[in-house]
């Protein structure tokens, strides 16, 4: 896993170890302080033998998701991250919601406030439609084999 750490917090990494236990995965965490740490944790993950990488959301990966690609294909690991954007750049998949659909949510919530309602009689919202996207193009280049089965479940699939 790459992790922000600025960006994750101690309930979402025990989660995702609980997850990985019951899997049977071994997991190995790469704490990235700046985007120049990105380069050192893909060499490292390949010298020990990882297969593949989850990237964890943050402000910092999302503005490096072209270097992200990059590293991904250069070191034929295939990343996973959570929005679509990435997805493009590089990753092999996303799975998460749309950004736009976030934003629209966050802009009719200031609207209700700028019109005056209280914020703690505003309702609380969050996302309920998520997506997945995966790049069969780099996939293909880092040579590995995306079931039928998930591309069958994709809501797109780059090629």
């Amino acid at each position: 896993m790459l992790r922000d750490t600025a960006f994750s917090w101690p309930a979402q990494m025990q989660a995702i170890e609980a997850v990985g236990h019951a899997l049977a995965v071994e997991l190995k965490t790469a704490d990235i302080r700046a985007p120049t740490d990105l380069a050192p944790a893909f060499a490292s993950f390949r010298t020990s033998g990882a297969e593949a990488i989850n990237v964890l959301s943050s402000p910092m990966f999302f503005a490096s998701c072209e270097e992200l690609g990059r590293l991904s294909l250069t070191y034929k690991l295939p990343a996973i991250c959570e929005w679509r954007e990435m997805a493009e750049a590089g990753c092999v998949g996303s799975y998460g919601t749309r950004l736009t659909e976030g934003w629209a949510m966050l802009a009719a919530l200031t609207d209700k406030m700028l019109k005056g309602a209280p914020p703690g009689e505003t309702p609380a919202q969050q996302p309920i439609r998520f997506e997945l996207v995966i790049n069969r193009k780099v996939a293909r280049s880092i040579r590995i084999e995306i079931p039928q089965l998930l591309l069958a479940r994709a809501d797109e699939v780059i090629e």
